[in-house]
């Protein structure tokens, strides 16, 4: 008897396919995270950027993907959410070809077209961030859950910083030759051709997702109204009004550090990517020794941990800039970034009521974030632009010989204070029916110039509110 679509012999065939589908589109959307993330920056000092358009760059990109998160779950009761997600995949390469057209010296104003084609990136990955976390989850059976989700964050990580790496030896070979362009549009051309090749692999997979009936759809009013509601709990307003403080200082000063390196110590594009890399490296280290520490001590203790480091790190930069130190310094950054960020993450998932979906949680404390992080890098920007090389005081004339030093150490203060208001009073939160957190699967989501590597939690068993 032939089988027909319907039988289980197919329909483990498929689910194979899309597995073993998943997992190559893994390593070509990390060829893209590896090659354009963490490089943005540095393009923009490369064009000229000064720092008030390198404070925009970073602003209004966060900012308008922080609002089409909000926006897209309500979208994907509209949209099926692979038709979604491929299309938005789309949207994010032809962004990269943009973005790689720039390199190229005819371009008289480049800042303001790098500016909407990264707009652009941002609002679709913020698209497909919800979706694809409930595609996966649904797909994946849980028998493989573990297994599945930990070789494909390996792959990722494995992808990207090799990438990365290989990136800034790229550079600077071709800088040598007086070729700097060319070297920046062969890094984004591999960016473009991952994405490219994710999109497309993204398109062959299966997924039986349907749409929801007219009468079960939320309007946006009613949506709003929902996420809005959440912030009536006080701890979890508190726990996001922290993360939100903590990112719009962080961002005061984070989008500067590619200025700082390669513009004012004049850093290779190889000494940049071994600094930063340093710090990205670091965090895939302790990230599995964190989850141990978290089981075993509880998330607000790793988060309070990180929460003490990290407000003095851009305060570390001033003190020297001997190369091993700054190296040094990074290595610092990741170990205390990895622990905070997987804290966090874990936190947030204990803040909210077992009965409700997580993704509404997550979208509201990401919004807040990306609010906070648009403000905190415009005034970064501005500030810099302001702050005159030469002040009077009294009398004394006092020289500013590098204004961005002024950020650094106003962003280690205003750290300082957030953290000081919320992590003493933060309540232990243990939530026995989760799990332990070396149990969870830590997926490697993209790397960001402002804290390095954002991470997605998740569970080796399926979740209904996850």
């Amino acid at each position: 008897m032939a089988e027909t679509p319907d039988t289980p012999q197919t329909n483990n065939k498929t689910l194979r396919t899309s597995l073993v589908t998943s997992q190559r589109e893994s390593f070509a959307s990390s060829l893209m995270t590896g090659s354009f993330d963490q490089y943005v920056n540095a393009f923009a000092v490369f064009l000229g950027a000064n720092s008030v358009q390198i404070g925009w760059l970073t602003a209004l990109p966060q900012l308008a993907g922080g609002v089409f998160q909000l926006l897209a779950v309500w979208i994907g009761q509209w949209l099926h959410r692979h038709r979604l997600i491929v299309v938005s995949a789309a949207l994010q390469t032809a962004a990269i070809l943009v973005v790689l057209s720039l390199a190229l010296p005819v371009w008289t104003h480049p800042i303001p077209v790098l500016l909407g084609a990264l707009i652009l990136f941002h609002i679709c990955a913020n698209l497909i961030m919800p979706h694809w976390r409930a595609w996966m989850g649904q797909l994946v059976p849980d028998k493989i859950r573990g297994r599945f989700f930990s070789l494909r964050s390996r792959i990722a990580m494995l992808t990207s910083f090799v990438t990365f790496i290989a990136g800034g030896v790229l550079l600077s070979g071709s800088e040598k030759l007086a070729y700097t362009w060319v070297g920046f549009f062969i890094l984004f051309f591999i960016a473009a051709a991952g994405r490219g090749a994710s999109t497309w692999l993204l398109s062959r997979m299966h997924d039986d997702e349907t749409l929801p009936t007219h009468g079960d759809r939320r309007t946006l009013r009613q949506m709003f109204s929902h996420l809005i509601g959440l912030l009536a709990d006080r701890d979890f307003r508190r726990f996001a009004l922290f993360m939100a403080g903590m990112q719009c200082f962080v961002a005061l000063s984070g989008p500067f550090f590619a200025v700082y390196m390669l513009r004012d110590l004049e850093f290779s594009y190889f000494q940049f990517a071994v600094s930063t890399g340093s710090s990205i490296f670091a965090q895939f280290l302790m990230l599995p020794l964190w989850g141990k520490i978290c089981d075993r001590k509880g998330n607000r203790y790793v988060m309070a941990v990180g929460g003490a480091i990290i407000p003095i790190l851009p305060v570390l930069w001033l003190f020297s800039d001997f190369y091993p130190y700054i190296i040094f310094v990074q290595i610092l950054g990741g170990f205390a970034w990895s622990g905070f960020t997987l804290a966090a993450s874990n936190y947030l998932y204990d803040q909210k009521p077992r009965h409700l979906h997580f993704a509404s949680y997550a979208a509201i404390s990401s919004s807040m974030g990306a609010l906070a992080v648009f403000i905190g890098a415009l005034a970064g920007g501005y500030i810099i632009d302001w702050i005159p090389q030469d002040i009077s005081l009294s009398g004394i004339r006092i020289h500013i010989e590098r204004p961005i030093a002024v950020i650094f150490l106003l962003s280690t203060l205003l750290r300082a204070a957030v953290a000081l208001w919320y992590l003493p009073r933060a309540p232990e939160l243990r939530i026995k029916q989760r799990g332990r957190v070396r149990d969870l699967v830590i997926r490697v989501a993209r790397f960001t110039p402002i804290s390095g590597v954002m991470i997605d939690v998740v569970n080796k068993r399926r979740r209904k509110t996850d």
